[in-house]
């Protein structure tokens, strides 16, 4: 078995890495290195092996916010920090050509995005996925993923939150039981 995935799976399965990306690593550790960084990188690495198709999804409300909304409190906290109006990959990030970026406006990857029809126009049916934040787009994204129907594995190594707690408790459950944790 690769990645807890039978291997007669593997072949309808995607790597999708949430967030990585440098707003997000400026605001949770500032110039301090980053230990994901490397576990990401190595998971990434050892996906590539299975020949398989990577999803780099960002968080980006807009180069002028046009994507916040008012009426959404996360997103207008968002607009006075001046983060998120790009979607650069986190520098450092194991990518290459053939690798699909997507810009997405919510916390969830799905939201206004063609991420969904992308994977469903490969035959993917089974996701591995990590994220940052657990509470953010991990969860967002999970949720969705679960009611489209994708059998959805978690890479917990790969994933952060800076509220441990909420984090632990949300592995715990195993995210109200939508994935398996790997």
């Amino acid at each position: 078995m690769t990645f807890d995935i039978e291997e007669s799976r593997i072949d309808s399965a995607a790597l999708v890495i949430m967030h990585y990306q440098v707003d997000v690593f400026a605001i949770l550790f500032g110039d301090r290195p980053s230990p994901l960084l490397d576990s990401c990188n190595a998971l990434i690495r050892r996906w590539r092996a299975t020949g398989r198709p990577l999803f780099f999804p960002n968080f980006f409300l807009g180069e002028a916010y046009e994507l916040a909304s008012k009426n959404n409190r996360l997103m207008s906290s968002i607009v006075p920090s001046g983060y998120f109006r790009s979607a650069v990959p986190m520098h450092g990030l194991t990518i290459e050509p053939g690798d699909r970026f997507y810009a997405c406006p919510r916390a969830s990857v799905f939201h206004g995005t063609t991420l969904d029809a992308d994977l469903r126009a490969r035959g993917v049916d089974t996701l591995v996925m990590a994220g940052i934040s657990t509470t953010g787009v991990v969860l967002s994204s999970v949720a969705q993923a679960s009611d489209a129907d994708y059998d959805v594995r978690l890479v917990r190594d790969c994933c952060y939150d800076p509220d441990r707690d909420a984090h632990e408790a949300l592995f715990r459950s195993g995210f109200g039981g939508r994935v398996q944790v790997v």
